[in-house]
């Protein structure tokens, strides 16, 4: 057992410079304005170094309309310099920074104002962050470096624009409470007054520069960012609100190592709620992701899955409610769609969406094209049906495709269409209740070739109501079609079963489940299945 420092914002770099494995810094009540660096510091799997907070608050406390001149300026600064203009570049300049550090706990601690980062992390390893509480902020928690794995991140709650109810919000979830009453009360500026372009338009697609006045480049972050870090993270029951992202992945490595990044990902029993972009976003290359058991409510885009290769993806038992239009009046970026595709993309592995329940007011897919995607058993309705605006695969879905198309045509067709070359790419929708006039009879007659257990009857909620997960369990047992998935090391598994199974998320039991991935059940530094964090 180690010691325990005590430490005051005048004296904390002296007490974390002294920490050896299994000692604790205990932050006592205070404002600690100035960044707290954790360099080269190495706990042990059975002696981790902890500092945790008591009372402390981390961060120069500014709000946003304090920083937001000062973010527009250094986003100006990138796009001057031939670059997107946003703050990614200067991440870095965070609250709290680990850099080359192994086996450390950061726990209860509140992070406020903290622009552009709160926590960045650069080339670490076992690294837990728990229980943080982080207002405003681009960024939550940043991550890079290629050799950082092995990050969990649990109960942290992150409100990016605290100007509506989001902490409310987060207040009635931790209470297990319902929050439909939450839902109804103040959202944030972000969710409704900024245009979605002042955050993350370019001058390609606006004609217009960074307006240093006017813009709200500050926002243009994630609740967890990672650039080119090798994978095994867990990010698990938390709570992401009033924000512009969620988690995002980049994999901008050099191809002969692109497969040793974005790699063995857990994302599980998060709540986000109010996200003006996208939830989930991997970039570039992906490999072994599970998605499971998360709560959406209010998404621009929930599944940007924009990868040039990925595999092994598995995304079940998730529920969610797209309900409210986001942004001022001429906004052009509210309604959003379901999942974004790619352009071209290789599969490297399969990528089962299966058993999700939906309440949608947004097509599923507008355009582009995914490889070997398989959609089944989602139970979807629909909060409206103007086939112009809710369109499962858009509003242009039945335009025709070029007769006699050659690779360059058919991808200029699916930049503004969803492909229809489902068979060539492994693309298959079946056992799904998607409660929409268009399906399936007019889907199919416009050349989607819909299994045929897809059924356009209403799922029968029990509740629509948006933020009540349980009430997303179907009256009726809609027949769901048997899936068996293949796991990253060859084997299988039984994932569905229609003897025993629905369509949809919830079942007889609960959520439906299937076995966790094999690097979390092994995961260094877990005691066992029912510990504190599982």
């Amino acid at each position: 057992m180690g010691r325990t420092h005590d430490a005051r914002p005048d004296n904390v770099h002296g007490k974390i410079r002294q920490l050896s494995p299994g000692d604790q810094v205990r932050l006592t009540a205070g404002e600690y304005k100035q960044p707290i660096v954790l360099s080269s510091l190495a706990g042990s799997e059975a002696d981790p170094i902890t500092v945790v907070g008591s009372d402390a608050v981390i961060g120069a406390g500014l709000t946003f309309d304090e920083y937001k001149k000062t973010g527009n300026e250094l986003a100006a600064a990138q796009e001057a310099g031939g670059r997107f203009p946003g703050l990614y570049y200067l991440a870095d300049n965070a609250a709290l920074v680990l850099k080359n550090c192994q086996w450390i706990n950061i726990e209860n601690l509140a992070f406020e104002g903290c622009w552009p980062t709160a926590v960045y992390l650069e080339n670490c390893q076992h690294i837990t962050l728990r229980d943080l509480k982080i207002t405003g902020g681009t960024f939550a928690i940043g991550a890079s470096g290629t050799t950082t794995r092995h990050i969990l991140v649990i109960d942290c709650d992150w409100v990016q624009d605290p100007s509506g109810n989001g902490w409310e919000i987060c207040k009635a979830i931790r209470d297990g409470r319902t929050v439909e009453k939450e839902l109804d009360g103040t959202p944030s500026k972000l969710w409704q007054d900024v245009d979605w372009i002042q955050v993350h338009g370019e001058r390609p697609e606006t004609g217009k520069s960074v307006s240093i006045e006017d813009d709200a480049r500050a926002y243009d972050g994630d609740f967890f960012r990672a650039w080119s870090i090798a994978g095994y993270v867990v990010i698990k029951n938390n709570i992401i609100a009033d924000a512009f992202n969620g988690i995002h992945f980049f994999n901008q490595v050099a191809e002969s190592i692109v497969e040793s990044c974005s790699r063995n990902v857990l994302i599980e029993g998060n709540w986000f709620i109010r996200i003006r972009d996208n939830a989930i976003e991997p970039e570039h290359f992906a490999w072994n992701w599970t998605i499971r058991h998360n709560m959406i409510v209010d998404c621009y885009i929930p599944f940007s899955l924009q990868m040039a290769r990925s595999g092994y993806f598995y995304v079940y038992g998730n529920v969610g409610w797209n309900f409210g239009k986001p942004g001022p009046d001429a906004d052009t970026h509210t309604r959003g769609q379901f999942f974004k595709f790619p352009s071209e993309h290789v599969a490297d592995g399969p990528h089962y969406f299966f058993n999700n329940s939906w309440m949608l007011r947004a097509p599923l897919a507008k355009k582009m094209r995914l490889s070997n995607f398989l959609h089944l058993n989602n139970a979807i309705d629909y909060f409206e049906t103007d086939p112009s605006a809710t369109a499962p695969f858009g509003k242009n879905f039945s335009d025709p495709v070029p007769y006699g198309s050659d690779v360059a045509k058919t991808l200029k067709f699916e930049g503004e269409h969803f492909t229809r070359l489902w068979p060539y790419l492994g693309i298959e929708f079946d056992g799904d209740v998607i409660h929409h006039p268009l399906v399936p009879d007019k889907i199919r007659s416009a050349g989607f070739p819909l299994g045929m257990a897809v059924g356009g009857s209403s799922p029968g909620f029990v509740d629509q109501t948006p933020g009540r997960p349980e009430g997303l369990k179907t009256l009726a047992k809609h027949p769901a079609v048997d899936l068996t998935v293949l796991l990253p090391d060859g084997s299988t598994e039984t994932a569905v079963d229609r003897t025993r199974h629905r369509a949809g998320a919830l079942q007889d039991d609960g959520f439906i489940e299937i076995a966790e991935p094999v690097f979390w059940s092994y995961w260094p530094g877990r005691k066992d299945k029912q510990s504190e964090v599982s």
